[in-house]
C-alpha cells in the first residue's frame, strides 16, 4: 500500500465523491485527502487519480511516500479547521519536524512536499484539523 495525504482544489464546486479514503471537504472547492492504494505509485498517479475522481484541479500539494517522507499521525480526529502550514530554512529536517509534532493531537500528517526556491531542500509540511 502507497500512502499519500495532502490537499488540491478544484476548478468548479462538485458533490464529494464516495471513496474508501479520508476526504474532508475544507471549502466549496479545497479538499484534504489522506489514504492508501496498492495502485498509485507516484505523484503523477495521485493527480491522474483526483481528475477522474473529482474532475478539473486548479491546485494539487498531495505527497506520497514512494517520492516524500511522510508520516501519519492520526487516523481518528475531530474538525472545524483545517490549516497546513509549511517550514523552510536551509536545515529544515523532516524527523526534526515530525518530532517536534509527534505528540500533537491535531496535527494528522507531516509529510515533504515541494523544493524551496530559496534554500533548494526539500520543504516539510504539517496539515492539522482541530
Amino acid at each position: 500500500m502507497n500512502i499519500f495525504a495532502g490537499n488540491f482544489s478544484l476548478k468548479e464546486q462538485i458533490e464529494t465523491p464516495d471513496l474508501d479514503l479520508d476526504i474532508i471537504k475544507t471549502s466549496d472547492t479545497s479538499y484534504f485527502i489522506m489514504g492508501a492504494d496498492e495502485e498509485i505509485q507516484t505523484s503523477s498517479q495521485v493527480k491522474e487519480f483526483l481528475e477522474k475522481n473529482f474532475w478539473e484541479l486548479v491546485t494539487c500539494d498531495v505527497s506520497i511516500e514512494n517520492e516524500d517522507e511522510l508520516e501519519i499521525l492520526a487516523s481518528e480526529y475531530e474538525w472545524d479547521v483545517y490549516e497546513c502550514v509549511s517550514f523552510e530554512w536551509p536545515n529544515v529536517d523532516f524527523h526534526d519536524i515530525l518530532e517536534r509534532f509527534a505528540e500533537w493531537g491535531e496535527v494528522v500528517v507531516v509529510r515533504e512536499a515541494e523544493v524551496s526556491k530559496k534554500y533548494w531542500n526539500r520543504v516539510i509540511k504539517a496539515d492539522f484539523l482541530y
